[in-house]
């Protein structure tokens, strides 16, 4: 990863501390793997590949008061856009950033883009991210304090949502990642408990989904 990349993530942390929604976000996807090594006793090291990151926001009626994220996402060097479909905001910088924020699916699911009143904008609902909202923890680096899935919810998230990744070239990178991930849970029992109370939380449609990938792709959780 570029050192410019890295400056861009901890820019766009400033940013969202700045402008106080850093607590009623959570940074999932790819980017939670850069801040795992700090939750692991063993040698973790994040195989981050993409510049696209993508923020949980969690509660859609935070904050209070409309706050202005749009300006100052663009005072931070990100090119502000809307997809011209489904209204949902995504900021770029350069060649190092994609931003974009995410939120879970309300209800029967018959909407699929939700306004977050008080930055402004619109994300887009997703219903396979819901699970990580119950599984929480922060990593606290260069003073701020940045909630994560823990790391045995991401690896069931992503198991989970294999099947119907899109686009289905990024399945591969995904059980690459979930497979690191596996080994550095089964070293630690705190980890492996985790992993047994998320798993213990599956529907038996969700557990049949992850036991079948699970199978496909040779991957040993340890149980």
């Amino acid at each position: 990863m570029k050192h410019e990349q890295q400056q861009a993530f901890w820019d766009t942390i400033k940013t969202l501390h700045e402008v106080g929604i850093l607590p009623y976000i959570m940074l999932i996807g790819s980017w939670a793997e850069y801040l795992y090594p700090y939750l692991f006793d063993s040698e973790f090291e994040p195989n981050i590949r993409t510049r696209d990151v993508d923020f949980f926001y969690r509660n859609l009626k935070l904050p209070d008061e409309p706050v202005r994220f749009v300006e100052a996402m663009k005072q931070n060097g990100f090119l502000y856009q809307v997809d011209t479909i489904s209204e949902v905001a995504r900021f770029y910088k350069e060649d190092l950033l994609e931003i974009e924020f995410l939120t879970k699916v309300i209800g029967s699911g018959s909407q699929s883009v939700y306004l977050i009143k008080g930055l402004g904008i619109k994300a887009e609902g997703l219903r396979i991210i819901n699970i990580l909202d119950d599984y929480a923890t922060e990593v606290t680096r260069n003073g701020y304090r940045i909630t994560v899935p823990l790391p045995a919810a991401y690896v069931v998230q992503k198991l989970l949502a294999n099947p119907t990744r899109v686009p289905a070239s990024k399945k591969a990178k995904d059980i690459a990642s979930v497979l690191n991930l596996v080994e550095h849970i089964k070293a630690s029992k705190k980890h492996r408990e985790d992993l047994n109370r998320v798993l213990s939380g599956l529907t038996q449609k969700q557990r049949i989904v992850l036991d079948k990938v699970v199978k496909e792709n040779n991957i040993d959780l340890g149980l």
